[in-house]
């Protein structure tokens, strides 16, 4: 009886070690973003969707490896953007983990965030 008792505690605590050590290793991730598995696989863009002719707002690309897991490294999410239609909007840059796109004139335009295979599409309305 008492081995069945120990084998059983025994089970118990090595099941709870495991789970530990998973849960210590996932919140380290979390904080460091060690290891980015696979590079930058996804990107979504973070920001508005309309604007006013004049306005500025920034534009941020946040990155996602293979098991998708956010990347919280900086300097690892570094998209190309691009802008469909300049006319309509411009960005201050071309390259970088955020932009600032300035409405220029009424209508809408499409933003295009690429880092390798990763590609984010937003579209921004002027009015």
């Amino acid at each position: 009886m008492r081995k069945k008792v120990l084998q059983f505690v025994s089970l118990i605590f090595v099941s709870a070690l495991i789970v530990g050590c998973a849960t210590l290793a996932q919140k380290a991730r979390e904080t460091t973003g060690v290891p980015v598995t696979g590079g930058v696989k996804s990107i979504v863009i973070q920001g508005p969707s309309r604007v006013k002719v004049g306005e500025t707002v920034t534009l941020k690309a946040i990155g996602y490896d293979a098991k998708q897991a956010r990347i919280k490294i900086p300097g690892i999410v570094k998209p190309n953007w691009s802008v469909d239609d300049p006319k309509v909007g411009k960005l201050d840059k071309t390259k970088g983990a955020s932009v600032k796109f300035t409405g220029l004139t009424p209508g809408v335009c499409y933003i295009k965030a690429v880092q390798g295979e990763a590609k984010a599409e937003t579209a921004i309305e002027v009015k």
